[in-house]
């Protein structure tokens, strides 16, 4: 296990779990033509309103352009570094193809400098090589999983993140997978997926130990509902603590939340869902 728990010296240290990335990292600044500018939009949407309450104030970040596609094939690369990418939960590395072209991929599980990796029908089944899922062995874990063809990897990208490819449908032009949250559905077989599990996968377990660390990442306090005035919020008034008054939980404006279904059910993914997630129904 790859974290470490800081000596007590204050009580802002007192509880930090943190990684101890000299283990995996290898170099401090990332690879620049791979970079550019994000602008911190503190949780507000295109109309400049806030969508996503307690955002903002945040350190400044650099973004690292993520190769999701892996759509260079049969063009064997070398893996260059592994990096801290302050905008995912898991590791990122730099390979560098045979022809000279550098790009950014989420870094594998036990993956190490000087490996090599590569997008192609007839690769081998081992930790960051990308093939079609339909051509996946059963029972392999696959990271980076593409929900349509060439649209690039949307399933499983954070840190320790899998999914498990059980095998083919009855009409053969879809594989099942079973993702973490436990739903089991159907992908085209012509979906890319890049074998293994993503890297990082301590990173459930850190602590972050102190106010001030959630700040700098850009999450602000959060006031309850039911310390509130009844004039802020449903949930607030009465004398000392007690319950909130209501059949289910509410939003300041009314609405009720926790255990909405908020799916589309006209979405034509729907059908090809075989099962839903623990807890949820079709």
């Amino acid at each position: 296990m790859a974290v470490k728990t800081l000596k007590p010296r204050s009580s802002g240290r007192r509880n930090i779990i943190t990684i101890d990335y000299k283990k995996y990292l290898n170099v401090d600044k990332p690879h620049k033509p791979l970079t550019k500018n994000i602008h911190n939009e503190a949780g507000r949407g295109n109309h400049g309103k806030i969508s996503v309450w307690h955002r903002g104030g945040k350190n400044k970040r650099k973004y690292r352009e993520i190769d999701f596609k892996r759509n260079i094939f049969d063009i064997p690369a070398t893996v260059k570094t592994i990096e801290y990418d302050p905008n995912r939960t898991c590791f990122i590395s730099l390979i560098v193809y045979k022809n000279g072209k550098k790009s950014y991929i989420l870094s594998p599980k036990d993956i190490k400098i000087g490996d090599t990796v590569i997008s192609s029908k007839t690769a081998d089944i081992k930790p960051g090589n990308t093939l079609p899922i339909g051509i996946i062995p059963e029972g392999s874990f696959v990271h980076n999983v593409e929900l349509t063809p060439k649209h690039g990897g949307q399933l499983a990208r954070s840190a320790g993140a899998s999914v498990q490819v059980l095998g083919k449908d009855d009409t053969g032009s879809y594989t099942v997978i079973k993702l973490n949250s436990g739903e089991t559905r159907k992908v085209f077989n012509e979906c890319l997926a890049t074998i293994g599990f993503v890297s990082n996968e301590d990173h459930g377990i850190t602590n972050l130990g102190k106010a001030g660390k959630s700040r700098h990442l850009g999450i602000k306090p959060t006031v309850r509902g039911s310390a509130m005035n009844p004039n802020d919020h449903p949930h607030g008034g009465g004398e000392g603590r007690q319950g909130i008054g209501r059949p289910a939980p509410s939003s300041p404006w009314g609405r009720r939340l926790m255990g909405v279904k908020t799916r589309n059910p006209h979405r034509s993914s729907n059908k090809l869902i075989i099962k839903r997630a623990k807890g949820k129904t079709l």
